[in-house]
C-alpha cells in the first residue's frame, strides 16, 4: 500500500480495520525484533534483522499514521482500544457518534502476516528495478 490515494474510495469501517492492522503490525514487529536480538546464533545476522525489521516497522507506522490522518479528515477519531479475550475492541467517535468495532485476534494475526508478505513482495520488486 503506497499511500493515502489508495484508500480514498474506502469506507470508514475498512479504513478503521486497516488502521488497527498497521498499528498492531508496527508494534508487534518491534517486540519480535527485541526477541530476535536475544537468540544466540552461529553467525551474526543482527545487521540484517535490524535493517529488515526496522524498515518493516517504519513502513507499517507510516501507513498507520496516514490512515489516522485520513480517518480524522472523515470525522473519525479513536477513543480507546483494548484486547478483550479473543477480540480486539476499538471505540471511535465518528461524526459525533461513539461506535465500537470488534476484531478477532486470530484474523488480525493472519492479516498482519499477509501485510508482511505484501511488504516483502513490494520490496523485492523494488530491488529488482534498481
Amino acid at each position: 500500500m503506497s499511500g493515502q490515494q489508495e484508500w480514498t474510495g474506502e469506507g470508514e469501517q475498512e479504513l478503521m480495520r486497516l488502521y488497527v492492522l498497521f498499528g498492531i503490525l508496527f508494534r508487534v514487529v518491534m517486540v519480535d525484533w527485541g526477541k530476535v536480538r536475544n537468540v544466540p546464533l552461529k553467525l551474526s545476522y543482527q545487521a540484517v534483522f535490524d535493517w529488515v525489521l526496522l524498515e518493516l516497522s517504519r513502513w507499517a507506522e507510516r501507513q498507520h499514521h496516514q490512515l489516522r490522518r485520513l480517518l480524522r479528515q472523515r470525522g473519525c477519531v479513536v477513543v480507546s482500544y483494548r484486547r478483550q479475550g479473543h477480540v480486539y475492541v476499538v471505540q471511535y467517535r465518528q461524526r459525533g457518534y461513539l461506535r465500537e468495532a470488534c476484531y478477532s485476534i486470530e484474523i488480525l494475526r493472519a492479516e498482519c502476516q499477509e501485510l508482511v508478505g505484501k511488504w516483502v513482495a513490494q520490496h523485492q520488486r523494488g530491488e529488482r528495478i534498481s
